[in-house]
């Protein structure tokens, strides 16, 4: 009975990170839809602004009152800077280089440093089916992007950057969840981002408050593609481990490309309906390691 009970929640929190990709997955749709003149930085630095907001207010109708002499706060600034630094590289990224060629080694990045993590952390090697499941989802991820142009190697890096900076966030929203609930986590890991980009914020704010347009898409961005995916996110990481809370997150560009296709009109490919499903096997495969238990 006590293994059924785990075994539903792991199925649970792995459900939860693959809506939070699936919501993750709209960014460039949204990021595509919306105004030309709102830049990369002023979207990443408005986004963790309300999505930061937006987890804190969540947070706070939670839980309120909490005490903040259980954080950690090591792990707050931490998480902070791996956020700000996370929005920051990523949009810009994008831009140098293309959704594909960014998404493709942001996303293959993450699932190498939080494997890392994960070993350093229990002392033993990534799990045989972990690592299948990275490779092969990684591998669709490539396919989905074997069209994309000639790349921008400051693209590139500022990628890696960015692929690097995601897991160490996770790292220490677990480890914050080692004293609080997962939304308290989360939300401190958040808003410790939102008060770094703060200033970067304001300083874009005549782009972000510019149009209707570039408000609805700066407000859509933070409320759903981070306050809900990542409360979500939250939930996973509460019962998985962080390597395979990060390879189901590679989800995100499978579903990417398939709204390229339905909502952009971008041609359907074979490599695209490959990619598709190696992501999907990948996944699925590397979710069944079992759970965290709070070992990272």
């Amino acid at each position: 009975m006590w293994m059924q009970t785990r075994t539903a929640a792991v199925r649970r929190a792995t459900i939860a990170v693959a809506i939070a990709a699936t919501l993750f997955a709209t960014t460039g749709t949204a990021a595509d839809l919306g105004p030309d003149a709102l830049s990369p930085m002023a979207a990443g630095a408005w986004r963790a602004l309300i999505g930061g907001a937006g987890l804190l207010a969540w947070m706070w109708f939670r839980h309120h009152p909490i005490s903040f002499a259980v954080l950690d706060w090591r792990w707050v600034l931490v998480g902070g800077i791996a956020v700000a630094g996370y929005q920051l590289t990523f949009f810009e990224a994008v831009s140098r280089t293309g959704v594909a060629i960014g998404t493709l080694v942001t996303i293959g990045t993450g699932p190498v440093i939080a494997g890392v993590i994960d070993a350093a952390a229990t002392r033993r090697a990534p799990h045989r089916r972990w690592v299948a499941g990275a490779v092969a989802a990684v591998t669709g991820v490539a396919l989905l992007t074997s069209d994309a142009p000639e790349v921008d190697l400051v693209g590139v890096l500022l990628a890696l950057i960015a692929g690097t900076t995601f897991p160490f966030y996770g790292l220490a929203a677990q480890r914050l969840m080692r004293r609080v609930e997962p939304d308290i986590a989360i939300g401190f890991v958040f808003g410790a981002g939102m008060v770094l980009l703060a200033p970067v914020a304001m300083a874009s704010a005549s782009e972000a408050l510019a149009t209707t347009g570039s408000i609805l898409t700066v407000g859509y961005l933070g409320v759903f593609t981070l306050s809900i995916a990542y409360i979500l996110w939250g939930v996973g990481l509460q019962r998985l481990t962080l390597g395979v809370v990060v390879v189901v997150t590679l989800l995100e560009p499978a579903i990417a490309s398939l709204l390229g296709v339905v909502v952009l009109g971008e041609p359907l490919t074979v490599a695209l309906l490959v990619g598709v499903v190696l992501v999907g096997a990948g996944v699925t495969l590397a979710s069944r390691t079992g759970p965290a238990a709070g070992t990272v």
